[in-house]
């Protein structure tokens, strides 16, 4: 048993020492910042990533280069600066002359808003220097790392952030790499409390309160009067000292201020210039039918020091008007907004502990609607109409402010009327699809769109045309809204024949009567019409053939029909033969006279030239059926002659042979040779006449 512990004992030594010395071998790429700046915040900030010798630089170095986000911002460059002793170094480098230049830099390279708190104090109350940043430096380089562990020779290099270094003046501060120094003294207070109140309508009340413990009251009590005395503006309603306790208590109120007056009383009491307020539509959270409205603001209180040396409490509240909807409060935390704080009725409540935030408080109002019509029309030439009218209940406050939130999308073509105690708030886009689709998308976002389709065959007589259009307002509509009437109508104005509409895929026929009138279930769907465009001249090309082709398909009827005359003179064309023939005999022979002999009719008679062609083609096949006959006799009278030369030799082979035959049978056989020769001459004679016939 002792040895087995033992051995497990040594066996995980071993495996301790190997990984140390893995982890101590894993190769380092070492960033260090150093932020350079002066007491009016101008400066530079250059952060160097420097990669071991032992890493292959050349793998990524372009690629580094290349994907850094410095190249689109201004005022932003990164460099390769070369190979040194301790390794490769690359170089961000940011060049600014304010505080909101630097945010806006770093914002654009991390991707989101980037808020610096900074005081440099010298005040009764406080002195000394404060900074906090809601960045880390590994976000300015977060792109770099991404590139250098997708490539398999760098993938196992480690960022490492372990120098950050901040200058002001002459002050230097070594910091975390989320910079945060807080370097003061002063006379501590207790908290701060804010109140806010916001009536929806423009109009801000806000009251501080600050809570002094005696001690530091009573220690220079004039002092600490002048200082919230200076930085209290005027405009405040009331301003006063008031004993609580242990504690005394200052008091300024504000009343019916605007959004700007109020960032200016609230910098002026906390003393500081990185207070920021806003109120509005921070995440495009609004629609027509509901705000989604958000209050927005970044404390700062780095000018005053709590009890035990590090930041007072702020209690912080938020009020609304009665009925108002509201979302969960947030604050900006390690680079995300974490819900913070708790809503009680209209009041939101939270408690800040590090002297500065961001804090996000969002509400709105949901209005309501008794029905949404649509309509669309096709204008012609690939242009149309698209119509949406929110309907209302006689709340003319609710088709106000629809009217307000399209005109600030940069809707030009809104209307509110009123008939039979609805009141309509109507939004009307035209144009071609694309165009059409763009101004959909900012007013009602991404699901909403339009596409058109034409079809054109080279011979059809009309275009066919299919037009697409994706409502998608679900989103926006809460239960009792996504319950009313909903109505989608197509026309045309432009010379385009509707044939059918559909909704989710269910099609009817269109008639004017109806306008394809269709239901719209729940604000989403997908309608569709499908239509033709008659081609004019394609129509008039087809009329015009057709004419032409009646024309003549008439003639040609009109020559078929008609009764043929008797020609007077033999047709050579369709029978060669009757022009040499005899005139008929009831006709009066014609001749013509010569000194020689009377020639026939048809060798004097003036024919056209197409009869001349003919005759001429007659003519010589007649010709050539002669030579035909000619070569054919001459062949057979060559056979002839040699059957006679044959029979001859023969004979004269038989007489030697057998001796002389008698005078008769001579004379017979002479006479016989004769007779053959007649025939043979008579027969060749006749083929001679049968072939000048034809």
């Amino acid at each position: 048993m002792k040895k087995r512990l033992s051995l497990i004992l040594v066996l995980s030594l071993i495996l301790s020492l190997c990984l140390g010395l893995a982890g101590c071998d894993q190769p380092t790429v070492k960033v260090r910042s150093e932020l350079v700046m002066d007491e009016y915040f101008s400066g530079t900030r250059t952060v160097t990533a420097v990669y071991p010798l032992s890493a292959d630089i050349d793998a990524i170095k372009e690629s580094l280069v290349a994907d850094s986000p410095a190249a689109e911002t201004d005022g932003a460059d990164f460099t390769y600066v070369g190979v040194e002793e301790d390794g490769y170094h690359f170089a961000l480098r940011l060049d600014f002359r304010s505080r909101s230049q630097y945010e806006a830099i770093v914002g654009s390279l991390i991707g989101r808003k980037a808020t610096v708190f900074l005081s440099r104090k010298n005040t009764y109350l406080t002195q000394g220097t404060r900074m906090a940043e809601d960045f880390d430096v590994s976000e300015l380089l977060s792109w770099m790392e991404s590139r250098t562990a997708a490539d398999d020779k760098t993938k196992n290099l480690r960022f490492s952030y372990d120098t950050n270094t901040v200058r002001i003046g002459s002050d230097s501060y070594e910091t975390a790499s989320t910079v945060n120094i807080n370097e003061c003294t002063g006379s501590a207070i207790n908290s701060i409390t804010i109140k806010t109140s916001n009536d929806k309508a423009g109009a801000y009340d806000r009251t501080f309160v600050f809570s002094i413990p005696n001690d530091t009251y009573s220690a220079d009590k004039k002092a600490i009067e002048r200082y919230f005395l200076t930085n209290t503006l005027p405009d405040a309603q009331y301003s006063g000292w008031s004993n609580e306790g242990s504690n005394m208590i200052y008091t300024a109120i504000y009343e019916d201020i605007d959004l700007e007056k109020l960032t200016l009383v609230t910098a002026k009491l906390l003393d500081t210039d990185s207070t920021e307020i806003y109120y509005g539509d921070v995440d495009n959270a609004s629609t027509p039918l509901s705000e989604g409205l958000t209050f927005e603001e970044s404390l700062d209180a780095f000018s005053f020091i709590g009890a035990e040396g590090d930041f007072p409490t702020i209690q912080y509240s938020y009020s609304l008007p009665l009925n108002t909807t509201y979302g969960d409060g947030s604050v900006f935390e390690d680079g995300r907004w974490v819900s913070a704080g708790e809503w009680e009725n209209d009041l939101y409540t939270v408690t800040l502990d590090h002297g500065a935030a961001r804090l996000r408080i969002p509400d709105g109002i949901q209005y309501s609607i008794t029905g949404i019509n649509f309509s669309l029309a096709s204008l012609g030439d690939s242009r149309f109409r698209r119509e949406t009218a929110f309907l209302y209940a006689g709340d003319q406050s609710a088709a106000d402010y629809a009217n307000s939130y399209f005109v600030s999308k940069g809707v030009s073509d809104v209307a509110v009327t009123s008939q039979d105690n609805q009141i309509a708030c109507t939004v009307a886009f035209e144009g071609t699809t694309e165009e059409i689709t763009a101004r959909l998308v900012k007013v009602f976002g991404s699901g909403n769109f339009m596409a058109y389709e034409r079809k054109e065959g080279a011979f059809d007589l009309s275009v066919k045309t299919t037009l697409t259009d994706y409502v998608n307002l679900g989103y926006m509509l809460n239960a009792s809204n996504a319950a009313v009437p909903m109505n989608y109508t197509v026309s045309s104005e432009g010379g385009e024949n509707i044939v059918s509409v559909s909704v989710d895929g269910s099609e009817t026929a269109y008639t004017e009567h109806s306008r394809g009138s269709m239901t719209v279930k729940n604000g989403c769907a997908t309608i569709r019409y499908h239509g033709n465009i008659p081609i004019t001249s394609h129509i008039v090309i087809y009329v015009v053939c057709g004419a032409v082709l009646l024309v003549l398909t008439a003639f040609v009827a009109v020559l078929l029909l008609r009764p043929k005359k008797r020609r007077r003179y033999a047709d050579p064309l369709n029978n060669p033969d009757t022009v040499y023939e005899s005139e008929p005999e009831q006709e009066e022979p014609e001749y013509v006279e010569t000194a020689a002999k009377k020639t026939p009719l048809a060798q004097t008679t003036t024919f056209s030239i197409f009869e001349l062609n003919t005759l001429a083609r007659n003519k010589k096949f007649v010709d050539e059926i002669n030579q035909d006959v000619e070569a054919r006799m001459h062949a057979q009278s060559l056979e002839e002659q040699k059957q006679d030369i044959r029979a001859r030799e023969l004979e004269e082979m038989s007489r030697r042979v057998y001796g002389d035959l008698s005078d008769d049978r001579t004379s017979e056989a002479d006479s016989r040779t004769e007779n053959a020769d007649a025939s043979a001459g008579k027969e060749e004679g006749e083929q001679d006449d049968e072939a000048r016939g034809i």
